[in-house]
């Protein structure tokens, strides 16, 4: 009850607040589990960034406030084409910001229900395969997302950008934060491990396949019964849902994929 209070509560800084003397708000672009994240101009060097501050009730306790600079260490340690690029990061009046990269690109939800976007199976794949090699990129790095839900996808057409790493996490880390109480969820969407990412692209694979999807029943059903997919891409998608054996790189994922792809 606290929780939902602050945050009913909690107001946004305005619009044209300047921050750090160089970053100039234009306005609120997005509310996380630990951030609330502006659309922004950098004055010194002109672009548009976007500033991510910290929350008022995670303020209060050092762990998440140890998280919220981690977030910061993952975008200065990464030097990848599709995740955004580190900034900046300070306090003011005992505030944490972080600053990064803005990147001009729609998530697949606008896409789909705002440009009425449609994806195949094999358009699907090979989106699925692009977002595969960028979480290899990290998984490398011993760090696993742990939020890959549809907003944290972004596609400008060419390329897909991997976003919001506030609940990232390295692998060798003892405790993991609390997943968020109000929302029910599947624990595998926090688990500590790289499976939680393979579960969460099973999820977004699904997501765009239903795109092309026209109910004809009023039924529930299971997705393996509504959509018509090749044997390929349902032995892909069940084991990064885990009905089946689980992937354990992203190697073995890609290369699954891939086979999708070939056969489609």
């Amino acid at each position: 009850m606290d929780i939902i209070f602050s945050a009913l509560f909690e107001r946004p800084l305005k619009p044209d607040t300047l921050v750090r003397g160089r970053f100039k708000l234009n306005s609120l672009i997005g509310k996380g589990s630990y951030g609330l994240t502006y659309k922004a101009k950098d004055l010194q060097t002109g672009r548009t960034v976007v500033v991510k501050q910290l929350r008022k009730r995670k303020r209060h306790k050092s762990e998440e406030v140890q998280y919220f600079w981690q977030e910061a260490d993952f975008l200065q340690q990464f030097q990848h084409p599709s995740i955004p690029q580190f900034v900046a990061t300070f306090e003011e009046d005992g505030v944490p910001f972080l600053v990064m990269d803005f990147i001009d690109a729609p998530n697949f939800e606008e896409l789909i229900f705002n440009k009425n976007k449609v994806y195949t199976e094999k358009e699907t794949f090979l989106i699925l395969l692009d977002v595969i090699n960028v979480i290899q990129y990290f998984h490398k790095q011993g760090i696993i997302h742990r939020d890959l839900r549809i907003p944290n996808i972004l596609w400008d057409g060419a390329s897909v950008y991997v976003i919001d790493f506030g609940l990232a996490r390295l692998l060798d880390s003892k405790i993991a934060s609390s997943p968020r109480k109000q929302k029910k969820e599947h624990p595998l969407f926090r688990e500590l491990s790289v499976r939680s990412d393979f579960f969460a692209l099973g999820h977004f694979a699904l997501f765009l396949l239903y795109s092309t999807f026209e109910s004809a029943s009023k039924k529930e059903k299971s997705w393996e019964e509504e959509l018509v997919l090749s044997p390929a891409a349902r032995h892909t998608i069940r084991r990064m849902l885990q009905l089946d054996q689980p992937y354990v790189t992203a190697d073995e994922l890609m290369a699954d994929a891939k086979k999708v792809i070939s056969l489609g």
